[in-house]
């Protein structure tokens, strides 16, 4: 279920605020964009300096000039945020250069996962696709139309992503994890975008000392995996429990342990977890 609200919704756009409820305008498919989506509670951006970190290492990647520094970037946020301050959802910041800068902060829809969900896990099915630049985020239109349609076809929560060698990289909004003989695994970060919740995963399994290793997970072995679970923006730690009709085993410790870890982070940034995430 998609979230709305209908109190003084408003939008950034190159130093205006418009009234509109979400960033609706189509991301432009023609020019080079980079973005950031976050989650924010009231005011709260959950790990903004991260993901405006990662913004910048992208825009530096692709060689780009920067028109906003870091510290206007954040200023126009709040200029957004300070509008709508007991609001909950995702925010998208996304900075294009034709034919000039344009940069834009605004609400997008969201769907964050049911307690049934985190709990009982999900149902996610395989597609071969590739992203061409996978540690930069840069807006990609008609492989964000495949990944759509195939959501749509198979009726799954997310799709993982394999590569030409039949490998799994990462999920169309997500990074991958799996589990076997209690250690965790997930592929290699040059194939994939550094996503921050993965590196907070990264982080916590750390503190938790579970033994990380980055390995591709072939397709073909999805059956002979002990836990698998995503890592994103509106999902956090989203344990799966069914791929390409395999389903998986039903007790996930390693899984719920990093899923509480992960939680309690964000429950330091943000405040108690009553907010329906």
């Amino acid at each position: 279920m998609w979230i709305l609200f209908n109190s003084y919704p408003m939008y950034w756009k190159n130093g205006k605020l418009i009234p509109q409820e979400f960033l609706e305008d189509p991301d432009p498919t023609l020019v080079p964009m980079v973005y950031e989506v976050f989650r924010v509670l009231k005011h709260k951006p959950l790990f903004l300096a991260e993901h405006l970190d990662r913004m910048f290492r992208s825009i530096e990647l692709l060689g780009f000039d920067k028109p906003y520094s870091l510290k206007q970037m954040k200023n126009h946020l709040f200029e957004l945020l300070d509008t709508e301050p007991e609001r909950i959802g995702n925010i998208k910041i996304r900075l294009s250069w034709w034919p000039e800068p344009i940069l834009e902060i605004g609400y997008i829809p969201h769907r964050y996962p049911t307690p049934q969900e985190q709990s009982e896990g999900v149902v996610v099915s395989t597609f071969h696709a590739i992203r061409n630049t996978p540690n930069i985020k840069l807006w990609n239109a008609a492989l964000r139309a495949r990944i759509n349609q195939v959501l749509k076809d198979n009726g799954v929560f997310e799709v993982l992503l394999v590569n030409d060698d039949g490998n799994i990289t990462e999920g169309g909004r997500t990074n991958h994890f799996y589990v076997k003989d209690s250690v965790l695994y997930t592929a290699p970060l040059e194939s994939v975008l550094p996503g921050i919740t993965r590196q907070k995963v990264i982080d916590a399994a750390e503190i938790l000392n579970i033994k990380l290793i980055e390995k591709y997970l072939h397709e073909s072995e999805v059956g002979s995996v002990d836990e698998m679970f995503t890592s994103g923006t509106s999902a956090g730690v989203q344990p799966i429990a069914v791929v390409n009709g395999i389903r998986l085993p039903k007790n996930r410790p390693i899984t719920m342990r990093l899923q509480q870890a992960l939680n309690l982070m964000v429950e330091q940034k943000l405040g108690p977890n009553n907010y329906g995430w």
